[in-house]
């Protein structure tokens, strides 16, 4: 298949660009092209990595967590190989940014890709993030003409983002994410209420501090993106508890069954991969905290997050 993109590149390169996710859980790349405007993905695929195991302990990167990542980035190289280097951007997110040995990680992935690696604050990875849903949204004809809460939940952090047509009103990067709450409160891939409870707690006061000015503004949507909030969505409508979306109905139910003190796999969730069993407990606690904490009670989702606003950050300095 790459072998395949690159030709079809070859006939003219100029009119493609790249995006790469380094992401505390999966690497993700988009290679797209614009068409009347419109973002044309082309080839796109996403590996799970898991750059933050260890981190919270160890504050380095794990070598086995850097092997996946080069040896995945490897492949990703190939795939970005005739796109023009101008064209390209990396970014790297909350791993990298807490990570003492990022800088060494950097320079091997950029000798590895060709190309610049940025490491962006969580405040930019949330503004780039609503850039990518609103478009891709807008695209589809479904956007609130009012504001709109996005959120976010990665591997080693959360965005929750407020925005009213092009303008953000508010965004914050909290540092709570599947892979490291997976590590603190689900280390077996198992759930207790007594975990539940804790997990929760401790999310809810990490989420106080902005509670009052994410509920004050009036938002007339609420989006989810990334693997969290599809993943769920995937399930919920596999069990018959949602048609579409994520509904708080649905969530507690699935927060519920999660809790029973069984281990993921032995519970054969429908709808959820295998790769997801080790962090999907703390996605799920993660977006109650958020649903409870902000009076959320249906959440839309959404495809398109950062790797689509890294493309179309690309669009003032193009000529397509």
């Amino acid at each position: 298949m790459q072998a395949g993109l690159a030709a079809h590149l070859s006939v003219d390169k100029n009119n493609f660009v790249a995006a790469i996710d380094l992401g505390s859980n999966s690497f993700h790349i988009l290679v797209a092209e614009f068409v009347n405007g419109r973002l044309r993905p082309v080839h796109c695929w996403g590996e799970k990595i898991q750059l933050a195991e260890g981190l919270e302990q160890y504050s380095i990167l794990s070598i086995a967590a850097k092997q996946r990542a080069f040896g995945c980035l490897a492949r990703f190289a190939e795939a970005i190989a005739e796109v023009p280097v101008s064209q390209v951007r990396v970014a790297g997110t909350d791993a990298l940014r807490r990570a003492a040995d990022s800088d060494e990680f950097i320079a091997q992935a950029e000798a590895l890709l060709g190309v610049p690696v940025n490491v962006i604050s969580g405040e930019q990875e949330a503004r780039i993030i609503y850039r990518g849903v609103r478009e891709g949204v807008k695209a589809k004809g479904s956007l609130a003409s009012e504001s709109t809460l996005i959120i976010d939940i990665g591997g080693g952090s959360t965005e929750l983002v407020l925005g009213k047509g092009d303008e953000i009103l508010n965004c914050v990067s909290l540092p709570m994410g599947c892979v490291s709450y997976s590590q603190r409160y689900f280390p077996n891939q198992c759930c207790d209420r007594d975990a539940l409870e804790q997990s929760l707690r401790a999310l809810k006061f990490d989420l106080a501090p902005i509670k009052d000015t994410y509920s004050a503004i009036n938002w007339q949507q609420a989006i989810g993106t990334a693997g969290t909030a599809l993943a769920i969505e995937a399930v919920l409508v596999a069990k018959g508890w949602t048609t579409v979306g994520i509904s708080r109905e649905g969530l507690e139910k699935l927060a519920e069954l999660l809790c029973e003190g069984t281990s993921v796999a032995a519970l054969q969730l429908p709808g959820l991969s295998e790769e997801r069993f080790d962090i999907v407990t703390a996605g799920v606690v993660i977006m109650l905290a958020v649903f409870q904490t902000l009076g959320i009670t249906t959440l839309e989702t959404s495809e398109e997050s950062l790797r689509e606003g890294l493309i179309y950050s690309l669009l003032p300095e193009l000529t397509l």
